[in-house]
Parts: structure tokens; C-alpha cells; sequence
């Protein structure tokens, strides 16, 4: 038998005609006043499916955007489209945890669903204080007096303190959803405890998460091969000595690349050999993709991808690999001049028999521009900042709060 997890999940829980307080993220891409995006809500539909299935009273907690935020809007049209993915009855009401919000929780009936209003509405749930303090949040404190549990099924904002994410769990025996537990038994896997040799590879633009994530792993010994591309890769080519060019330069000095470099030099010092930096790069030129050997430079272009012979080089250690982990493209892959790196890596990671953990901001765009499924890997996550701050080894209070629920509601 598996041991048990710290957290309760879904199933330790007597949910027919119990009121279930469900946080979710639903956040999702907002044009032109519309839902341009459904990843997250078809993702968050399993749990809500799963809830009514089982008999309960499920009632929606979510977020859209942040006040003063173009994106910031009701969850109405989140309401329809979740209540037609999960195929359970689905009313919204324009409302948290007022008159309305509470009417609305007294007649819903077993197996039906009810959508309370943006949450970020609300100035308690964002402002900074700790578990118990935000317990005490009216709104909180309202909504747990009509409801017998609470489940978090919302990883992607799990790494933030906010009332609904950690309140609630103060006041009411709380569990995993569905997701939220897929996607931490996809971390201990793929991070926590992860079959040798791990190899990472780590690309896109946002170096600081990178390196926290290789300095939390290499020092703990759970990585043994880093393979950089996009910035990251080109800040570790800079911190090996080498001089990339005036049109690199440029990007790096824009996006604020360059000031991570000690640290890259550290992490260099003391891991030289498990960190890998491309062989060759693409650049821009006027006739279009143009390949040069490291040794070749500097050269004048901007650098947009890896190259040819990088590629080939990191598919051998991905096919060699016990297990894996993708964050970040491996260049400007929307263009399609430059797609070839972050396509190669991606399709290495596709072959793989090792468990392979995918997430980042620009993933999932990046596998269905290229005809890759999601089952194609271990698992794909729609998680951006939770996921790394996780595999960099920070907790995220609104877990934390869940492991603390269960020793309370356990005593």
C-alpha cells in the first residue's frame, strides 16, 4: 500500500450532499472582453465532474486578472464553459460571499455546481497577512460557516498566500483536487525524487528562475545534467568567457539578462561539468537562419535559436536520461526560422522512456504548434511561477496549508 500523502485528497472525503468549497484557476486569456483561452477551465473541469458525480454541493471559488488589469473581469462566460466541460447543472451568481452568494449555496441541489464571482473583487483576498489572520477574513469566515469542506484544485496559484488559498483550510477539513494531486505526484517523480541521471533542460527568458532551480538541485545532488538554450543558454555562454555579439548584447542588456551573470559565474565555479552551453546558434541574417559554431563568434546578429549540432547532442543525453524536466523554449520558436531547437529538444523529450515534467509560459503553445500531445509525456503543466518556485525548492503556502489542515481536522 502507498503510504499516505500529507494532504487529504478527494477520495478520504463523505461528499454526498456536502458543500464543497472548490478553489480553482480559472484564470485564463481575456480579448476583447471575452474568454480567448480554456486550458486551465477544461483542466479544472475534472475535479468539479468528479464532486457532483460523487453527490456533492460544489461551490466555485476562482480569480480573473487583477483589479485595474484589462483582464480583469466577472466569471460569468468562466461559469458557462466550466459547467459545459465538467457536464454537471452550472449557475453563476454575481457575487462572493454576500446575500446573493448564500442564497445560492442554501438551494443547490446534490450534484449541482454554483460559480461565485471573481475573488480578486475583494481587497481581503489579496492583502498580506498570515494562514490564521486570513481565516479571519469575512468573506472567509462567511462562506466556511455554510460549507462542510474546502478543496484546492488550483497549483498555478498555489504559491501565493491568499485568503482563499490558505484561510480556508484554518476553518474546514481540506483536500487535494484532482489536478493539484496529479500535479505533486508529477514533482516528487520528476524533482523530489527523480530516477538517475535527471537531466533539466532549461531555456526561455527568465534566468533568475533557472538558476535558483539548478542551484536548489545540483546542491542537493537530484540533478546531474543541465542543458541550457534560449537566454539562459546564452548567459552561461557569456559567463564561460564568450563574447556573442553586439545584436545578442543588445537583448540581453534589454531584458535585464545580464545582471544574473555572477551568479551564473558561481554556479559555473561549482558545477562546471553538469552544466552544458550550446555548440553552435542561429542568427539572423538578411538571407534569413544562419548557423555559426560558438567558436565563430561574435557576430554581429542577434542569436535566435540553438543549432544543429546543439540539438543533436542534447537529444543524446535526453535518450540517456532517467528522468526529465523542460521549462522554457529553446529560442524564438513562433517564428518558424527559428522553431528548429525548441521542436528538436521537445521531440527528444516525446521519445524518451524516462518520466519527463514539462512546464513553463510558452509550453503548451510550443507542443501544439508542433503536433505534440500531452500524453506524449509524463506530464505537461499549465503551472508557471508555482511550478518553478516548487522544483526550486520553496513551499507554497497554499499546499502547506492543506498538510496543515490534516493534521488539524486528523487530531
Amino acid at each position: 500500500m502507498a503510504p499516505a500523502r500529507p494532504y487529504l485528497t478527494i477520495d478520504e472525503l463523505s461528499l454526498r450532499g456536502a458543500t464543497v468549497l472548490l478553489r480553482l484557476d480559472i484564470n485564463s486569456p481575456i480579448e476583447n472582453g471575452r474568454v480567448a483561452g480554456t486550458d486551465r477551465i477544461e483542466a479544472s473541469a475534472e475535479t468539479v465532474a468528479d464532486l457532483a458525480k460523487k453527490g456533492a454541493r460544489v461551490v466555485v471559488l476562482g480569480h480573473q486578472g487583477r483589479k485595474g488589469d484589462d483582464d480583469f473581469t466577472d466569471l460569468s462566460q468562466h461559469a458557462a464553459l466550466l459547467g459545459k466541460a465538467a457536464g454537471a447543472p452550472t449557475t453563476f451568481v454575481p457575487d462572493v460571499a454576500g446575500t446573493k452568494a448564500i442564497d445560492g449555496m442554501a438551494k443547490l441541489a446534490n450534484g449541482h455546481v454554483l460559480v461565485l464571482d471573481n475573488v480578486r473583487g475583494l481587497d481581503e483576498e489579496t492583502r498580506k497577512a498570515t494562514p490564521a489572520e486570513h481565516a479571519q477574513a469575512s468573506f472567509v469566515a462567511t462562506l466556511a460557516k455554510h460549507a462542510k469542506y474546502y478543496v484546492n484544485d488550483a497549483f498555478s496559484a498555489s504559491h501565493r498566500a491568499q485568503a482563499s488559498l490558505v484561510g480556508f483550510p484554518m476553518l474546514l477539513p481540506s483536500a487535494a483536487g484532482r489536478g493539484l494531486a496529479r500535479e505533486l505526484d508529477a514533482l516528487d517523480k520528476a524533482c523530489d525524487n527523480p530516477e538517475s541521471p535527471a537531466v533539466y533542460f532549461l531555456g526561455g527568458a527568465k534566468p533568475e528562475d533557472s538558476l535558483m532551480v539548478m542551484r536548489h538541485n545540483l546542491a542537493r545532488g537530484k540533478l546531474d545534467l543541465v542543458l541550457t538554450g534560449g537566454l539562459v543558454g546564452e548567459l552561461f555562454l557569456v559567463a564561460r568567457g564568450h563574447e556573442l555579439g553586439a545584436g545578442t548584447h543588445a537583448i540581453l542588456e534589454k531584458k535585464g539578462t545580464l545582471k544574473h551573470l555572477a551568479e551564473a559565474e558561481e554556479l559555473l565555479d561549482e558545477y562546471d561539468e553538469k552544466i552544458l552551453v550550446p555548440e553552435d546558434v542561429a542568427v539572423r541574417t538578411p538571407e534569413g537562419r544562419k548557423e555559426v559554431y560558438i567558436e565563430e563568434l561574435p557576430v554581429e546578429e542577434p542569436i535566435l535559436d540553438i543549432g544543429n549540432d546543439t540539438v543533436a547532442s542534447y537529444a543524446r543525453y535526453i535518450e540517456e536520461a532517467g528522468s526529465l524536466f523542460f521549462n522554457g523554449p529553446a529560442g524564438a520558436f513562433e517564428d518558424p526560422a527559428y522553431e528548429f531547437g525548441t521542436k528538436g529538444i521537445l521531440q527528444a523529450f516525446a521519445r524518451s522512456e524516462a518520466f519527463s515534467l514539462l512546464g513553463g509560459g510558452h509550453t503548451t503553445s510550443a507542443l501544439d504548434k508542433f503536433g505534440l500531445g500531452h500524453d506524449d509525456f509524463g506530464y505537461v503543466s499549465l503551472a508557471g511561477g508555482a511550478l518553478m518556485a516548487y522544483v526550486a525548492g520553496e513551499k507554497l503556502p497554499a499546499v502547506e496549508a492543506l498538510k496543515e489542515s490534516r493534521k488539524k481536522f486528523s487530531s
